[in-house]
């Protein structure tokens, strides 16, 4: 077997990766925290500001380590042998689980409050992941003499520095989602809002940022469409706009935000309205719901009526409406374009077929086959 690397075809041992290692080995090692901060200064304005928290928190992750168990803090570490044990630290680290992580003693509050659990081989993935972008851009400008990451690459299975596996995705059934319609009843502004906001996730299956920043252009009610601006990649994606979400949106519009608007712009003299579809309650200021806002009115709307779930975010919601459309007869290329996917394989894994539907799909088969009596 042999393998395109640095420019040239070299057999597949370690043989070739110690030599290819030895053309290199006059580059001198250089300080991390310095090269991370420049990392971060070259590519950090085009990412979310959560992307910037995980990065920032990963990467002071591995430099912990690296000084507890007295390695350099230097690009030498950017090495497989030592990322190899590092990854191996990862794997039997506690799980934060029940708690949010940003709370004090996060870790200790957990563990006191469920059984030990270790983080998943995604969760490590994930940690990682930025770890090897800032090996990439070091080989690129000439400061690190290999990418530790190339090396193990080629047998994806078993990777031992980017190890994923198969998890069962967090969907959620029919009855939940009447759950959470049923925790919206009522009439006052935040019901209406919270109403509307179900709707528009069940219908769309539009992720929580998608939803939560909406702003009142982006309705069309002409044309029956809802626009999402700021869907996953900086996609936009025109979804139609169902009967009922459009009426659950009417009246929250007409009657619903007009009250989370107070005092409204006609009363302050101001002619400025934010623009935000869902507003925040309480919030002293016109302004639209967090993330954390969001996820948590959905778990407590689907608690009052009567879900049994400890957690219900937008992401079940998600997967339970890719899952019942592809069940019910929507084909798989087209509920990929629904949900904005780039790849069928995505939506392959969103939207299982359930054991029901290819049962009853199997049995009409095999009746036309005549192997049953139809």
């Amino acid at each position: 077997m042999v393998t395109l690397m640095d420019g040239a075809v070299e057999p597949d041992s370690l043989a070739a990766f110690l030599r290819r290692r030895a053309r290199h080995a006059d580059l001198p090692a250089l300080p991390l925290r310095p090269l991370i901060a420049e990392y971060t200064a070259t590519f950090g304005s085009t990412w979310r500001p959560v992307t910037r928290r995980k990065h920032r928190d990963d990467f002071a992750r591995l430099i912990a380590w690296l000084e507890a168990n007295g390695q350099p803090v230097t690009t030498a570490s950017l090495d497989f042998p030592v990322l190899v044990d590092y990854v191996g630290y990862l794997r039997v680290r506690p799980k934060v689980s029940g708690v949010w992580r940003g709370t004090p003693d996060a870790l200790g509050r957990s563990l006191r409050h469920a059984p030990v659990q270790t983080l998943s081989a995604n969760s490590v993935n994930a940690y990682v992941r930025p770890v090897r972008s800032l090996a990439i851009w070091l080989v690129d400008e000439g400061l690190l003499a290999l990418n530790p990451f190339r090396r193990s690459r080629r047998r994806a299975a078993l990777n031992p520095l980017l190890s994923s596996e198969e998890t069962p995705t967090k969907s959620a059934t029919l009855d939940d989602i009447r759950a959470l319609e049923a925790g919206c009843a009522g009439e006052r502004p935040l019901d209406l809002r919270d109403r509307a906001i179900t709707s528009i996730l069940k219908t769309t299956a539009a992720r929580n940022s998608s939803v939560r920043l909406l702003r009142l252009d982006d309705l069309d009610f002409e044309r029956a469409l809802i626009r999402f601006r700021r869907a996953k990649g900086g996609k936009t994606l025109d979804v139609a706009l169902q009967p009922e979400t459009r009426a659950a949106l009417s009246a929250y519009l007409e009657c619903g935000r007009p009250v989370l608007l107070d005092p409204s712009p006609a009363e302050t003299g101001s002619t400025d309205d934010p623009g935000w579809v869902f507003l925040s309650a309480g919030a002293g200021e016109a302004r639209p719901l967090t993330m954390n806002a969001l996820s948590l009115m959905l778990t407590r709307r689907y608690h009052a009526g009567g879900g049994s779930l400890r957690t219900f975010g937008s992401h079940r919601i998600r997967h339970a409406t890719a899952t019942l459309l592809v069940n019910n007869g929507m084909p798989l290329e087209e509920v990929s374009r629904y949900l904005g996917h780039s790849s069928t394989d995505v939506t392959r894994r969103y939207a299982r077929q359930t054991p029901d539907a290819l049962g009853r799909r199997a049995a009409e088969a095999l009746a036309r086959a005549g192997l049953v009596a139809s």
